[in-house]
């Protein structure tokens, strides 16, 4: 799950290339990929993401190339793994700048490596090149409204709690009290949609109210949409060209729905919690960006799915609390003076 959670996560921010690789406007590159088949179209897609990210030209035409990006796969039989090479070459005179290749087990593996492959060719290109590199408008993070929207990906962590388990360790019949059904703690995964409208009211101060809206489906039977009133208290840093650090602090109101499928008993009228933003310019007023957030509920009492073969206890209570991924998209109005 971490493995994939992590490969969605850094394929839809590969845009965030485009701050480091240096990219002046007017740089044409081809890609290239020798065979057939979906893994080499794969990564060649993810390649073109990166450079078009990064703010180069790309032409499937090799003669209006300035540098080409060549690449093929094949399969070592020594180390028994698929293998890339992928090298950087100037069209003028066929010069091959720089050559590397790397070891991969299934297309996932190889697609992450993308990024990283394109920033380690793009750094090699001749310092007259990237030395006159346009400048930067950074007029998007200066604006005073934000209106975003974003996919999220959560886990919900249960820390079970002693409280009223038999011999601390989980339920029983009392007709039968050797009987023990142990608990443990739970992981839930849960996805969601979010909104929100961000003011920026000082230029390292922003207030941003937000709804998200999740489907847990934590025990079969009772499905429960959890729409989360939010207000979030952001701190811009402006340190880079093109880029927008913005750790945060937020308190949330739960709406759960419908109560008819409720499986807790007790839930907690208030969350609250913080993490940290990262944004990168797309276009003049807007960005995409990637979030990190912690949200802490506290206690928890969720009734007794198994009261019918273990009766005691009635309920269960949990330490509750969710880790948060975004992914998404935000676009400014109205230009605050500087």
């Amino acid at each position: 799950m971490v493995k994939k959670a992590l490969f969605v996560i850094i394929i839809l921010f590969s845009s965030v290339s485009g701050l480091f690789a240096a990219a002046p406007k007017g740089i044409t590159i081809s890609i290239q990929g020798a065979g057939t088949g979906d893994l080499i179209e794969g990564f060649k897609y993810a390649l073109k993401v990166e450079a078009s990210a990064a703010g180069y030209d790309l032409t499937d035409n090799t003669s209006e190339a300035k540098y080409i990006i060549k690449f093929a796969s094949e399969f070592d039989q020594v180390q028994q793994k698929s293998k890339i090479t992928v090298s950087l070459v100037r069209v003028a005179d066929s010069y091959e700048i720089v050559s590397m290749e790397y070891l991969f087990t299934d297309e996932e593996e190889m697609l992450l490596y993308s990024q990283l492959v394109f920033f380690m060719l793009m750094a090699n290109l001749p310092d007259d090149e990237t030395a006159s590199s346009a400048v930067v408008d950074n007029s998007w993070r200066d604006k005073w409204l934000y209106a975003r929207a974003s996919f999220d990906y959560s886990i919900m962590l249960l820390g079970l709690k002693k409280d009223g388990l038999v011999a601390g360790l989980g339920m029983t019949n009392p007709s039968n009290p050797l009987s023990i059904a142990p608990l443990d703690n739970k992981a839930n995964p849960i996805m969601g949609v979010g909104l929100g409208a961000e003011v920026q009211v000082l230029d390292f101060l922003s207030l941003e109210p937000g709804a998200q809206i999740s489907y847990e489906n934590l025990v079969q039977g009772h499905t429960i949409y959890n729409l989360l009133l939010t207000m979030s208290v952001k701190f811009p840093l402006k340190f880079f060209s093109g880029f927008v650090f913005e750790p945060y602090i937020m308190g949330a109101y739960p709406m759960r729905f419908p109560k008819a499928n409720e499986i807790f008993v007790k839930y907690p009228m208030i969350a609250y919690g913080g993490g940290i933003q990262f944004a990168v310019k797309m276009e003049k007023n807007s960005a995409l960006f990637f979030e990190a957030g912690y949200l802490y509920y506290g206690d928890v009492t969720m009734k007794n799915k198994y009261i019918d073969l273990f009766p005691e206890p009635e309920v269960i209570k949990y330490n509750y609390s969710v880790i948060c991924f975004k992914i998404g998209y935000k676009y400014g109005f109205f230009d605050r003076k500087k």
